[in-house]
């Protein structure tokens, strides 16, 4: 069978790049099984241990830094693959394994891809690094941790202490390609070698899986310092709260990248007072932000320094694409109107289960307390392809065409009209070149306005979305006001060009 589509030279084998797999049943297998892992894991802080855990028993792992990856033998083939598609077969790693499955039938196993770079322990970024660069191929180990199909028979129908076994009758005896260290313990069990494998520094965490299917993720925490930038609000009645702050670094050229929000670690008395603390320095913001309700966020002057604690840190979603932000600058001393102006999104991480700590009143805005260095010490992060300069270069939006029509009923007068917006930006992917804004103002209804957006690739486009708008818009009694038009008009359907026509008669004025 074909496991690929597309191969090229890596490490004395092959490799794809991601979606390179064309198995789709196979690449929706390592997919459900990434979900369920996501869906069985339970992240507890080290503190939690005795508190949560029963006493077991447990199996307990080491947590290598590394990526997800799984060891497939299909028809006497053998490869390695990740659930974006990435295909790795015939390096050196991939014939270890193919040596040690030689009896064995068709198999799926999950385990952790790492790379032994130094002295210092394995990091994530390490493996894309090996990846990417043939010499480095002899430092990539696999550590399997669960067997997923053994024969075309689902595996994780069994208990766990049923597939360890069989993981060792698989890898036993491998050196690059092994099974994860693994002792069966209690809960003082897990606080031991949490100390021993953690504390140490010599792993990133523990793993612990319980009888009842459950799996324990304990890592060390980590904060950071980052500067609130804006905040949603939760107003109950006559009480307005802070429903989350959202907070941002600080990069060398004295922009903000956007980091995530935090709305953990709050009492109620403490969202009250951050309220009446962040309301009083709002600021404006050309750059619109929703919060976790839907609502948009306030903009805050970038004064306030706060610690924030987080589990881990995300620089890649499920398709291993590097996760972007917006960056902002705060241009209160040249535009005081303008206030935060967004630049451009770039490179970051996210914060997974992010907790507020505490205001940091000793640390001051700036790269040096606020840095991205917070993140890139742990986490690799692309380099930006553009500098905020380059957009910044660029012309403004305009408006290109724009038409208003109005509608009198019983002294109510009724809104509908069309924009047409050249972004300037034809040549920028994170851009539509041309953007279709529709309003629909009418003051009896419940919700008097209704607003829709939409991109389109080319003036064709636009046109194109505009002539079935005003199809299913102008009825009878609708007439265009000639005095707000913008550019040329787009010519309207049929129908729709004679009821505006007749209007224009009745009103005594040309469209």
């Amino acid at each position: 069978m074909h496991w690929a589509d597309a191969w090229r030279p890596y490490g004395g084998g092959e490799r794809t790049s991601v979606g390179g797999l064309v198995d789709e049943a196979l690449l929706k297998r390592l997919r459900t099984y990434k979900r369920q892992v996501a869906k069985r894991y339970r992240v507890i802080d080290p503190e939690q241990i005795e508190r949560l855990l029963s006493e077991g028993p447990y199996h307990i792992s080491p947590k290598h830094d590394g990526e997800l990856w799984f060891l497939v033998k299909r028809d006497g083939e053998v490869a390695l693959c990740a659930f974006n598609g990435r295909v790795v077969r015939g390096t050196p790693l991939a014939q270890e394994a193919a040596r040690l499955l030689a009896d064995a039938g068709d198999v799926v196993i999950a385990g952790e891809l790492i790379s032994r770079t130094g002295a210092d322990r394995p990091r994530v970024h390490h493996v894309a690094t090996a990846l990417g660069e043939d010499d480095l191929e002899a430092t990539l180990e696999l550590h399997a941790f669960d067997l997923v199909d053994d024969g075309g028979v689902d595996a994780l129908l069994t208990d766990y202490a049923s597939r360890l076994p069989r993981l060792h009758e698989l890898l036993d005896g491998g050196e690059r390609v092994r099974v994860v260290e693994t002792e069966e313990g209690a809960a003082a069990d897990v606080l031991r070698l949490f100390r021993e494998w953690v504390v140490s520094d010599r792993f990133e965490g523990i793993v612990v899986r319980s009888d009842r299917g459950l799996t324990y993720k304990i890592k060390s925490t980590l904060t950071i310092d980052a500067v609130v930038l804006a905040y949603g609000e939760r107003i109950t009645g006559d009480v307005h709260q802070v429903r989350e702050m959202s907070v941002a670094l600080v990069r060398d050229d004295g922009t903000y990248q956007l980091l995530g929000a935090v709305g953990n670690g709050f009492s109620e008395q403490d969202r009250a007072a951050w309220h009446a603390k962040l309301s009083q320095i709002e600021a404006p913001s050309r750059f619109r932000l929703a919060n976790r309700e839907g609502t948009l966020s306030k903009f805050v002057r970038p004064e306030i320094v706060v610690e924030i604690r987080c589990s881990d840190l995300l620089a890649a979603d499920s398709w291993d694409t590097q996760i972007r932000r917006m960056s902002l600058r705060y241009n209160a001393a040249q535009h005081p109107e303008h206030g935060w102006e967004p630049l451009l999104e770039t490179p970051t991480a996210v914060m997974i289960h992010p907790i507020f700590l505490r205001e940091r009143a000793d640390k001051t805005v700036d790269a040096e307390n606020i840095g991205m260095t917070q993140i890139t010490s742990r986490v690799p992060l692309e380099e930006p392809t553009r500098r905020p300069e380059d957009v910044e270069a660029r012309a403004d939006a305009e408006v290109i065409r724009r038409a208003v029509f109005s509608k009198t009923t019983k002294d109510k007068v009724a809104v509908r009209k069309y924009a047409i917006i050249d972004t300037h930006k034809a040549d920028d992917r994170h851009y539509p070149a041309y953007v279709v804004f529709f309003t629909d103002y009418s003051p009896g209804r419940r919700e008097p306005l209704q607003t829709a957006l939409r991109p389109a690739s080319s003036i064709e486009r636009a046109e194109a979305e505009v002539r079935e708008w005003l199809g299913e818009s102008i009825k009878r009694g609708w007439g265009e006001e000639p005095s707000a038009r913008v550019g040329e008009p787009v010519a309207p359907p049929e129908e729709a060009a004679e009821l505006l026509a007749k209007e224009a008669e009745k009103r005594g004025g040309a469209s």
